[in-house]
């Protein structure tokens, strides 16, 4: 039998981040079915993300406790370390190391009978596999009637998880969703999401980034708005925000739009060093795929350097590029290159007829995983897959699926 184990990234050199959802249907935002326009050329050129310089984020009153069994939080990140990644390390040190039977994996690995589960967010501490999902159930009370929620389930193997176990509602909004995980230096854990999911736009509801903190990834802090001040009129949109800690700054991607700009991946930072702020916009994106923009962002350490994982904007389709400038620099964090699409193979639950994102879903919002560096090691791709786009508003009955390579080039799916 075919077993993975993962080396302890305390002794590597490389890591991982954690990632996130938009409407194209990458996610929550984008084009309905029948809007989308057909495949173009690909053009990739630099990349403009959003930073947010946040650091010292303490937690607060009006916890929630999940369901899911906690995880104590890792030892505290030095300056070092926050610059090689670990922030973003999907590993979390510390014994027992997962290790994965991939003979005994299925896609989807992950998949709820009454409703759809995408925007995965992944990380192991504390002996198990913690994922956060997009949880979209049917609620006719709602708009579009359907409910979006986070959840979380938790699993020692990869085959076997527990109940998804979703957040409360949150109060103020219709919805939440997009999850997004890193590491602050304290060790605590940080999940950033949206609320008001799923409206096209432009449009009036109002999609906002908040972030959450947790020592355990259990017990979670009240949510806290994050670089709101970014988006100040009615009608502005924030979505699919990603922090990165690079050691001297915390940057934050997201993807804005407004009822006079579309969809564009902006770049701020925090100037004070804090998730309260003030930001500043360091710069609009410049990556352009199948002519549109991407989102769903994740930064990743790889070998020493950074990469963004997103997805297309037009076919919801996974990228990874590569940081072309300093990540001391925030203005450099503008620059990437080399971006090509991760080829994930196609299985009955993520196939369907006609295109990706406009008939069924491929492989949206995926979530890369570098689970070890050592010989036999494998990064993991995780991601959201639909073999139609009628069910729940036409987003899909999106299932979880997960695949493997040693190049981040050639994927292998699950025997099962």
């Amino acid at each position: 039998m075919a077993t993975d184990t993962c080396a302890d990234p305390a002794a590597a050199t490389t890591g991982r981040t954690g990632s996130r959802t938009e409407r194209g249907r990458s996610g929550i935002g984008g084009c309905r079915p029948g809007r989308r326009r057909g495949p173009g050329l690909v053009r990739v050129g630099l990349t403009v993300l959003a930073a947010v310089v946040l650091a010292g984020c303490t937690s607060s009153s009006g916890f929630a406790r999940s369901a899911s069994g906690g995880a104590p939080t890792g030892r505290p990140l030095t300056v070092q370390a926050l610059a090689d990644g670990a922030d973003h390390d999907c590993i979390v040190p510390g014994v027992p190391q997962p290790s994965v039977n991939w003979s005994h994996l299925q896609n989807p690995i992950l998949a709820e009978p009454s409703g759809g589960v995408k925007d995965e967010a992944v990380i192991w501490a504390g002996g198990r596999w913690h994922l956060l999902v997009s949880y979209v159930t049917d609620d006719p009370s709602l708009p579009g009637g359907v409910r979006w929620a986070i959840a979380t389930a938790t699993s020692t193997d990869m085959t076997n998880w527990s109940a998804l176990d979703p957040w409360p509602p949150q109060p103020g909004v219709m919805g939440v969703a997009s999850p997004d995980i890193v590491r602050e230096p304290n060790g605590e854990y940080l999940v950033t999401y949206q609320s008001d999911p799923g409206a096209s736009p432009p449009s009036v509801d109002s999609a906002r980034l908040y972030y959450r903190t947790s020592e355990d990834l259990s017990t979670w802090s009240a949510p806290h708005p994050l670089a709101q001040s970014l988006a100040p009129a009615p009608g502005d949109r924030m979505i699919d925000g990603a922090v990165i800690y690079t050691g001297t700054q915390l940057l934050l991607g997201f993807k804005s739009s407004s009822p006079t700009q579309p969809d564009v991946f902006e770049l701020a930072r925090s100037t004070s060093g804090s998730p309260s702020g003030p930001w500043q916009l360091v710069g609009a994106p410049d990556i352009e795929v199948n002519g549109g923009t991407v989102e769903n962002f994740e930064f990743v350490m790889v070998a020493g350097t950074w990469r963004l994982v997103a997805t297309s904007n037009e076919l919801d389709q996974p990228w990874l590029f590569t940081l072309a400038g300093n990540p001391a620099s925030a203005v450099d964090w503008l620059r990437w290159t080399h971006g090509y699409q991760l080829q994930v193979p196609s299985e009955p639950f993520n196939s369907g007829p006609g295109l990706s994102s406009v008939g069924f879903e491929h492989a949206n919002s995926a979530f890369l995983c570098d689970a070890g560096t050592q010989p036999g090691g494998y990064f993991y791709l995780f991601y959201a897959g639909s073999d139609e786009l009628t069910q729940f508003d036409g987003w899909g009955h999106a299932r979880i699926g997960v695949a493997r390579s040693t190049d981040l080039v050639h994927w292998q799916v699950p025997p099962g």
